[in-house]
């Protein structure tokens, strides 16, 4: 975030930018199919770039979205990523518990996480954050490099669950078989359709089911977001 070098005057620009506070507004369910999720995605990648997203990216985007609000069923205020502070244009934020990483324990916090009006409005937003903020990671997901994808976000610090367990999960959702092996005393929960009401679709889990309970990765990861935070440059 910030202005950029601009001579001596970089600093006081900035200082005369004011900090608007977010709009609290009610947490409310929103929740969606995956097939709504992925063709939001599609429309929205649309609008911001001009250019339909390729099959690859619109696979992983579709995945990455689906994982972080258990296939839809638990998206709030059409939030598709978990991205925190005030939506672009209503600055509407709706305060949430939420599980993160902090100092290597696992803490429970109350944060805001942007609010949109409608499931468009989240995609658009999701997408333009993606594409300008982690756009490593969308090159990855260009070509279809889920692992790299889920590296790409680890190393901007999107999430801080296992790398290995959120790359896993990706494959399953997008359809590829998983590549890890071996999960290191996963925590013991409900199966996914228990947890979150289900929502998996169409992806087949038998690939995974072989080394991990489904459920339990998605309980792991879904435990340990670390989001974007909210820039007031993204709001431009």
């Amino acid at each position: 975030m910030g202005i950029g070098a601009i001579g001596g005057n970089s600093a006081a620009l900035h200082a005369e930018r004011p900090k608007r506070e977010p709009v609290p507004v009610e947490a409310q369910r929103t929740a969606v199919t995956r097939a709504d999720i992925r063709g939001a995605i599609a429309r929205a990648h649309e609008k911001v770039t001009g250019r339909a997203p390729s099959a690859a990216l619109l696979d992983t985007l579709t995945a990455q979205a689906s994982l972080e609000t258990a296939s839809g069923a638990s998206m709030y205020n059409y939030n598709f990523g978990g991205i925190k502070g005030g939506a672009p244009g209503t600055n509407e934020t709706a305060r949430l518990r939420t599980k993160e990483v902090k100092g290597g324990k696992e803490v429970e916090v109350r944060d805001g996480f942007r609010a949109y009006r409608s499931l468009d409005a989240g995609a658009e937003d999701y997408v333009r954050l993606m594409r300008s903020r982690f756009g490593a990671a969308v090159d990855r997901a260009e070509v279809g490099d889920i692992n790299g994808f889920a590296h790409a976000l680890k190393q901007a610090h999107y999430y801080t669950a296992d790398e290995a367990k959120y790359a896993n999960a990706l494959n399953v959702l997008s359809g590829k078989p998983a590549t890890m092996t071996q999960v290191s005393k996963p925590p013991a929960l409900a199966n996914f359709s228990d947890t979150f009401g289900g929502g998996l679709g169409a992806s087949s889990s038998s690939d995974f089911a072989d080394t991990v309970s489904l459920g339990r990765v998605f309980d792991a990861i879904a435990r340990h977001p670390v989001r974007a935070a909210d820039d007031d440059d993204d709001d431009e």
